[in-house]
């Protein structure tokens, strides 16, 4: 252990709080830790740019809260593997007022998607990506459920990816999201074979969309395969959209052959919007 790394207790004595203060400030991310066997320490660099950042939300609290770093504190929880830290984080934002929109969009997705660059870059070994993302889908199952609308379905909504697509986590976010409008979501996630994906299709009821998901554009042709194969089953006039950031114009979507192109979870849930009222 470095000298310049010290302990939850040293840290306590130098805030003059409780261990459990700082304990809670690390769990919740606002102070980054490491920890070591059964120890938590923290490096003095972290310790001096939280003391800076708790002077200044003294100064401007209101201020301090609105520019809180919510997806940097859940990134340094999820890349230690602490899960329980993660959803004390997620839980603050949901208490500071934000909304599951907010959560997913602007603080779930920016730490997922800063971990996977540092992954890409050779900065981090795969298996922290691989569990953090495992983190996240579970935080997820405890979270989204939350915000699921009781009452009446406006329909079924199936979406998933296609073949070759191991990104799961895209569609489960924004299958949360839509559940959050009142639509009954069928999740198919990743990896889903196009006769699979169609058969799924023709056997759920009351469906009023397709959701496609293509985070690459090597999956391109597999989306295009999955969406022939639903539209042999699909009841005329009922919608595929198709989204992601393997889609990159409406060229795409029509190589595609999907109805509309979703730009963004809010544009998705827009038109499915637009799409219950024409009903």
């Amino acid at each position: 252990m470095l000298n310049t790394d010290i302990s939850l207790q040293d840290v306590a004595q130098m805030l003059n709080v409780h261990y459990m203060t700082v304990y809670r400030y690390v769990r919740q991310g606002l102070l980054p830790a490491k920890k070591v066997g059964r120890t938590w320490f923290v490096s003095t660099s972290d310790l001096e740019a939280f003391k800076k950042a708790r002077a200044a939300e003294l100064e401007a609290p209101e201020q301090g809260r609105s520019r809180a770093p919510w997806a940097e504190r859940l990134e340094s929880r999820l890349m230690e593997g602490d899960e329980r830290g993660a959803l004390e984080v997620m839980e603050s934002v949901l208490r500071a007022g934000n909304d599951l929109y907010y959560l997913y969009l602007e603080v779930l997705s920016p730490a997922l998607v800063s971990i996977g660059a540092q992954w890409e870059r050779g900065d981090i070994e795969i298996f922290v990506e691989h569990r953090a993302t495992n983190i996240a889908m579970r935080l997820m199952s405890q979270v989204g459920s939350r915000f699921s609308r009781r009452g009446v379905s406006k329909g079924t909504v199936v979406m998933g990816a296609p073949q070759g697509e191991e990104h799961a986590m895209t569609v489960a976010m924004i299958a949360d999201l839509v559940r959050s409008e009142g639509w009954m979501v069928h999740d198919l996630g990743s990896n889903m074979p196009a006769h699979s994906f169609a058969e799924a299709v023709r056997q759920s009821n009351d469906v009023v969309a397709v959701c496609v998901g293509v985070t690459m554009t090597t999956s391109v042709t597999a989306a295009r395969e999955s969406v022939m194969e639903i539209r042999k089953v699909l009841r005329p006039g009922v919608p595929i959209f198709v989204g992601g950031a393997g889609i990159r114009n409406e060229e795409t979507v029509e190589l595609v052959g999907a109805d509309q192109w979703s730009k963004d979870a809010r544009h998705l849930v827009e038109s499915l919007g637009q799409l219950a009222r024409r009903r």
